[in-house]
């Protein structure tokens, strides 16, 4: 049975009835991660409302691509979680891409993500 208040004393919300328990995944996708600038850097905002969360999950991120993210920065690193998103900032040491190219043929930058949290 998964405990109650446990995270409380971190400020992480009371579990919910384990009936309630959902896991729910997904992609930005390669060619359609909407980046934005910030400085050198991009951040993105992830879209899962889909997944029906009723409080805010535990979201664990992989950046998947063609090319230098295995240099980046950020890429493990979730910002802001709610209930229905999450921002992702990254930053590439070696390649100065602009936030656009970074999802084109060269390099198809996309964050990949798994999140556990409850529906009740």
């Amino acid at each position: 049975e998964l405990s109650s208040g446990i995270n409380a004393e971190y400020g992480e919300e009371d579990n919910s009835s384990q009936k309630c328990a959902m896991v729910c995944s997904g992609s930005t996708g390669r060619t359609s991660t909407d980046y934005q600038a910030y400085g050198n850097n991009v951040y993105v905002d992830v879209d899962m409302t889909e997944c029906g969360f009723a409080k805010v999950p535990n979201v664990v991120i992989s950046v998947e691509g063609s090319s230098h993210h295995w240099i980046a920065l950020g890429t493990s690193s979730v910002y802001n979680t709610t209930p229905t998103t999450f921002r992702v900032y990254l930053h590439n040491q070696k390649a100065t891409a602009a936030a656009g190219e970074l999802n084109e043929e060269k390099y198809k930058w996309n964050i990949e993500w798994v999140a556990v949290g409850f529906t009740c």
